[in-house]
């Protein structure tokens, strides 16, 4: 689906059961690119989905996280407003999941900004409202190459 020459955020749920399940995050902007996974709850994440419902309404800033940083896995977006055109960034931050004791050097990480339009981002809350209630399926943003 992804190709690396173009900019988006993919999330994808890889597993689940009865308290939460976890993402595969993708994310690129066509020169940088990282993946993680974390874990996370159908109620937070639709929660946020929900916020992002007629993104970007006013100059808010809208933020959601997964995982903790320096920890076992980290994922964040914040979307915010470019300018009076609609147009939107998202800054995405991924830290790389290691399941064992590590030392802070092999602790992968990558934060990128990509630019997307408000169609782009009413398609994803759908998606990602669809993908939290149902706990299966995959939610992108496709970002814009300008």
């Amino acid at each position: 689906m992804t190709d690396n020459s173009k900019s988006y955020l993919d999330l994808k749920v890889i597993w689940k059961d009865n308290d939460m399940f976890e993402l595969e995050i993708k994310a690129s902007n066509g020169r940088y690119s990282g993946t993680t996974n974390v874990y996370d709850t159908s109620k937070s994440l639709a929660n946020f989905a929900n916020s992002l419902q007629g993104y970007p309404k006013d100059n808010n800033e809208l933020f959601y996280q997964a995982g903790k940083t320096n920890s076992y896995a980290f994922f964040s977006m914040k979307f915010y407003p470019l300018d009076t055109f609609g147009h939107v960034g998202v800054l995405i931050n991924l830290e790389e999941n290691v399941a064992t004791e590590y030392r802070p050097e092999e602790k992968d990480n990558i934060s990128l900004e990509i630019k997307v339009e408000p169609a782009s981002i009413d398609r994803f809350q759908k998606d990602l409202l669809n993908l939290a209630k149902n706990e299966e399926g995959q939610a992108v943003l496709l970002g814009c190459n300008y």
